[in-house]
């Protein structure tokens, strides 16, 4: 734990913080994190990462290290993209369920943030929550003028725990990233800065009663029912909404329901959200059956809208057209559609990633549409995308996952259904809609307009590097590959050479005090000086010692 550091962290706690954390993560098999040398580490690091019971152990530490780390996980359980299903699986076991918060907490933060006591505010409050989170929890009342609401509530702390925590993930994520350097699969760093928007984002609730407008307007008028905000009613650390009556999803009973109205509500869910990610760019992170009711009106209800993606019109686009390729069955195009979605690879892997693309759009030539679920396509794209280390936007594993989940979900409801004819008309239509005369006009004047600033950028820049290279300033920037281990190595055979250097000194000076000092101490039997046998025996054991390292290192 040497490498830690504490900087921005607070005294003693934190400190005993880290050393908790270590604990843990020796206790759950990651204890090749601490291993001094490098290479040693880095071969134990890639074994263990690829044991099969990795998910498991990962999972299990996640767990132990406490709230804000679970919910680390199940962010992770979204990426797709770094890890293979069986990892995700056990991530998405993760659970962030806390005790209850008790009923005078409760109050007092109601009446911080409103200004006013519960009972002026709500002619009913139910002191049993309906759920309870590490961040929140959601009680149902009564508003005064007669509404029947739920009202989530900030955990008392909250904020200054989580904050303390992202102190501490931030030094572990840089304390794994240098311990491990390139041989890990991914940097941990960006990972976690990307968690930290994610749970700022979620820990300010004015945010999600913003998302839960926006769904609103962009749902009006179908059969998806968002539970209205009361605005009055809801601050940075409370909101107040509509309660939803009706049965979640992971409760209905398809048997019950008739063929037709089956086929209604499975389609219900898959047109939400091939809505959400072909029209308006703005989905539902976390689908889950928990998330999703099925209202007495027959209406689809969506909540907890803490975690959303976000796609430019571009994205959308191209979104559309990676589908239509997949369709098409070209693989070409589908290169070109992840890399407008902003997919990235090497240079040299591209003839291989296009023949792969190939064979598996060829695998799926000879089946019809229904014979082929989406997640099992998907899961194996996302595959192919960590087999070649393809590096892609955070938004498009969330994407995946929420329509893996939203199809599961509908064909839990519906065997039958075909998600692919429910999404096929958002893909034509955008399509459609970008080769229309109006759109290829607008394309042309924004196309115009960009190459434009281009024109008039390059003779300032081409000023700007002149300048530089009259002045001497032009900087030039190496990345060299495995510069790093290279220097590992170099310091290991000075290390060596040293102790080498040591041993032979301390053996030569013996042995001439031995055969040149007449007077003082002498060791019984021998006949040596004390010296010179102390520092030969010294000598022996660092010799030892050596070989003993590079036999072990395998290097002779």
């Amino acid at each position: 734990m040497a490498e830690l550091s504490t900087r921005g962290t607070s005294g003693t706690g934190q400190l005993t913080r880290f050393s908790q954390i270590g604990r843990i993560l020796v206790r759950h098999g990651f204890g090749f994190l601490f291993d001094v040398r490098r290479e040693r580490r880095e071969s134990r690091g890639v074994q263990e990462l690829l044991a099969p019971n990795f998910g498991v152990r990962l999972r299990r530490a996640l767990e132990e290290l406490g709230p804000t780390f679970v919910k680390f996980g199940q962010l992770l359980s979204t990426r797709s993209d770094i890890f293979p299903e069986s990892v995700l699986s056990e991530l998405q076991k993760l659970q962030d369920a806390a005790s209850p918060v008790p009923l005078e907490a409760v109050q007092r933060v109601i009446e911080e943030e409103l200004g006013a006591g519960v009972g002026e505010v709500f002619s009913d409050f139910d002191p049993v929550p309906l759920g309870s989170a590490s961040i929140g929890q959601v009680h149902r009342a009564t508003l005064r003028r007669g509404e029947e609401v739920a009202v989530k509530v900030q955990r008392p702390g909250a904020r200054r725990r989580i904050e303390g925590d992202l102190v501490l993930m931030r030094e572990l994520a840089g304390f794994v990233d240098t311990r491990l350097g390139e041989r890990l699969f991914v940097s941990v760093r960006p990972l976690v800065a990307e968690f930290e928007g994610v749970i700022r984002r979620e820990l300010d609730y004015s945010v999600e009663a913003e998302n839960a407008r926006r769904f609103a307007h962009n749902f009006a008028g179908t059969p998806v029912k968002i539970p209205s905000i009361h605005q009055e009613f809801s601050t940075p650390r409370i909101i107040t909404m509509e309660f939803i009556r009706g049965r979640r999803f992971n409760e209905l009973r398809p048997l019950s329901l008739a063929p037709a109205e089956r086929r209604r509500v499975a389609s219900m869910g898959a047109d939400a959200i091939f809505k959400m990610a072909f029209e308006d760019g703005f989905f539902h992170g976390d689908p889950h059956p928990g998330n999703l009711f099925l209202t007495p009106e027959g209406e689809l209800a969506l909540l907890d809208f803490g975690m959303v993606g976000y796609m430019s019109r571009s994205d959308i686009d191209a979104l559309s057209r990676l589908f239509i390729a997949v369709i098409r069955q070209d693989a070409e195009a589908v290169l070109r559609g992840l890399d407008d979605l902003g997919v990235r690879y090497e240079a040299e892997v591209r003839d291989d990633l296009v023949q792969e693309l190939r064979e598996f759009l060829f695998k799926y030539s000879g089946l019809s549409v229904g014979e082929v679920t989406l997640g099992q396509a998907l899961s194996e794209l996302i595959s192919l995308v960590r087999r070649y280390r393809l590096r892609v936007p955070p938004v498009f594993p969330l994407l995946v996952k929420a329509l893996v989940t939203a199809e599961g979900i509908s064909r839990s409801i519906d065997p039958t259904l075909n998600v692919y004819e429910v999404a096929r008309p958002y893909a034509r239509r955008l399509l459609s809609e970008r080769t229309s005369p109006g759109a290829l006009s607008r394309a042309a004047r924004e196309r115009a307009v960009e190459y434009s600033r281009y024109v008039a950028d390059y003779p300032e820049q081409v000023h700007r590097l002149l300048s530089e290279l009259a002045d001497g300033e032009l900087e030039v920037r190496l990345n060299h590959r495995g510069l790093d281990r290279l220097g590992s190595q170099v310091d290991v055979l000075a290390n060596r050479l040293v102790f080498a250097l040591v041993t032979g000194a301390l053996l030569i000076g013996s042995a001439l005090i031995g055969g040149f000092v007449r007077g003082g101490p002498r060791v019984p039997y021998l006949d040596v000086p004390v010296l010179a046998f102390f520092g030969f025996f010294l000598a022996v054991v660092l010799a030892v010692l050596e070989l003993v390292v590079i036999f072990r290192s395998g290097r002779l």
